[in-house]
């Protein structure tokens, strides 16, 4: 049941993720990049850390068995994989951002899995990563050198990063409580944003004059990456690290979805196609654990007739 929980982490955290184009170029239209990832992730900050100080997590944290070097890396990365993903979202499509990213944190998350935690491939797994790669190619078709620009190239950074940050999310699941993992990767957010800022010469002044729907829709983000975050912690600690990144590639499919109906990008007949193929590759490795939790489902709903 481990692994049904994961899954299901992992799913609710692909379709936050396929919102999150819409509130960063929402968020966008008031301020830059960097701006915006600190709002967001100060918002985090305060969420997360109001729930440490109310469930004491802090003092069940062993530090003597924590890995201070994976921390760090953990903390670094996942805000660099943020600024990165949005520096993709507001250079080109959404759909075209979201499977530059994929090709980044699938490749990197297999790799990951294999070389260090030494998840076994089988016949199942191939498949369902030769579906992902056909749906996520099928996004960029049909490729050209137009194609090849500065939101692609940061998608795939992003990408990457975030595959590699996934990794130690596995690894710190666990050791440390989740909530507080949270709270430091919003911590290390606004510190690295703040340093973007700062070398950009865009200061704290704009908290002033920006309008309230942007405080509100910097609320509601901030409240969805304390939430996201902490799925994320959940799934990869009961589930395959390769298998967890194609399960997130959903986020394509919801992208699409969203992209629709907010900004009227609507699919096109090859994104459509992908996203088609992303199912299936969702489904081809999870057929023994969907029989068995619909199994286990009609037992518990069965009803025993009285003697």
């Amino acid at each position: 049941m481990n692994k049904a929980l994961g899954f299901s982490a992992l799913f609710f955290s692909a379709l936050a993720f396929g919102t999150f184009g819409i509130w960063i170029r929402l968020l966008n239209q008031e301020m830059s990049i960097y701006q915006q990832v600190v709002l967001r992730n100060g918002f985090a900050f305060i969420f997360a850390i109001l729930i440490v100080i109310f469930t004491r997590q802090l003092k069940n944290i062993n530090w003597s068995k924590v890995k201070k070097l994976n921390l760090f890396f953990y903390i670094l990365l996942v805000p660099l994989a943020v600024i990165a993903y949005n520096v993709a979202m507001l250079n080109t499509k959404i759909a075209l951002a979201t499977f530059a990213f994929y090709v980044g944190t699938i490749l990197t998350g297999w790799v990951v899995g294999i070389f260090f935690f030494h998840e076994k491939l089988n016949a199942e797994k191939w498949i369902s990563l030769t579906l992902v790669l056909i749906g996520i190619a099928l996004f960029a078709f049909p490729f050209t050198n137009r194609s090849i620009n500065l939101g692609l190239i940061a998608g795939v950074i992003s990408g990457v990063l975030d595959g590699s940050a996934n990794g130690f999310r596995k690894d710190l699941s666990g050791k440390i409580s989740k909530v507080v993992l949270v709270s430091l990767t919003a911590v290390g957010g606004v510190l690295i944003s703040g340093f973007m800022m700062s070398y950009f010469n865009q200061s704290l002044s704009y908290l002033g004059s920006i309008s309230t729907t942007a405080w509100i829709i910097g609320g509601l983000f901030g409240a969805l990456l304390v939430i996201v975050n902490y799925l994320l912690l959940v799934g990869f600690k009961n589930f395959d690290l390769g298998l967890g990144s194609i399960v997130l590639s959903l986020e394509l499919f919801f992208a699409l979805i969203f992209g629709a109906m907010v900004f009227g990008e609507y699919p096109t007949g090859m994104e459509i196609a992908g996203g088609v193929f992303i199912l299936l590759a969702n489904i081809v490795p999870n057929v023994k654990m969907i029989f068995l939790s619909l199994r286990l489902k009609s037992k518990k709903l069965a009803v025993v007739e009285p003697q």
